[in-house]
């Protein structure tokens, strides 16, 4: 693996040089390590909170943050992240998805923890203003065929933003699929993309997610050996992967 260099702050390391992998392994390594290695699902959600609070900290230091959360797990580490964000004494709104009765689990629970943060507003519709961050966490791995309905209207709202604004996608653009990088139907275009622990087969630097920055979920080793993956020791919390 080659050695780590610093660009804007953070670490980089080569595309060529790190796994990737497909939704169902993705699945499978956090089921590994939520099961056979004994890590909190909750505080795998804190880690991308922190990873995406570091971007954003990063690109966009300053202003309004709007967060666009799904139901699934890349909605609850966007929804940790407006917390986080809140609570540093930024002033974030939250568009959720869906109505907040279909949301369960660790979503709903971070749903729930944003009544107590002053500064976060959660809205029923995206706000008409202008943002210095949004964070798409929509949708990610789990797309099934072109958006369609309120997640569309929001890719729609989304590309539309002010060129000023940094727009942070989690794990996969809204509207891109898993592995390949195929766009079904409208994508959100960010400006950079933050994978979950591990770059997905298909969002490269430079493509469809913009740069693109791996988060690290601190996965012991026998995550990546359990599903045939050389391990890798990332050298921040979040590392920029370049071509």
């Amino acid at each position: 693996m080659t050695t780590a260099v610093t660009r804007d702050a953070f670490p980089t390391l080569a595309w060529k040089d790190v796994p990737k992998v497909s939704a169902p392994q993705m699945q499978q390594a956090v089921s590994l390590a939520t099961g056979k290695f004994g890590l909190d699902a909750r505080v795998l959600v804190e880690h991308t909170g922190r990873n995406l609070v570091e971007l954003a900290d990063a690109h966009a230091p300053e202003g309004p943050v709007l967060v666009v959360a799904g139901r699934g797990e890349n909605g609850s580490g966007g929804l940790a992240a407006a917390r986080l964000l809140g609570l540093r004494g930024r002033r974030v709104w939250v568009v959720p998805t869906h109505e907040a009765d279909n949301y369960s689990g660790t979503p709903r629970e971070q749903l729930e923890l944003l009544k107590h943060v002053p500064n976060v507003r959660v809205k029923t519709s995206l706000p008409k203003m202008k943002f210095s961050v949004v964070i798409d966490a929509a949708i990610g791995t789990s797309l099934e065929g072109p958006p369609r309905g309120r997640t569309l209207d929001v890719i729609t709202v989304l590309n539309k933003m002010d060129g000023g604004c940094t727009v942070i996608s989690v794990d996969v653009p809204t509207g891109v699929s898993v592995p390949g990088g195929d766009v079904p139907g409208e994508a959100v275009q960010p400006t950079l993309t933050l994978a979950v622990a591990l770059p997905k087969d298909g969002v490269v630097p430079g493509g469809v997610g913009g740069r693109v920055f791996v988060g690290d979920l601190g996965f012991p080793p026998g995550v990546y050996e359990a599903l045939g993956l050389d391990p890798v020791t990332w050298p921040a919390f979040v590392t920029e992967l370049v071509d």
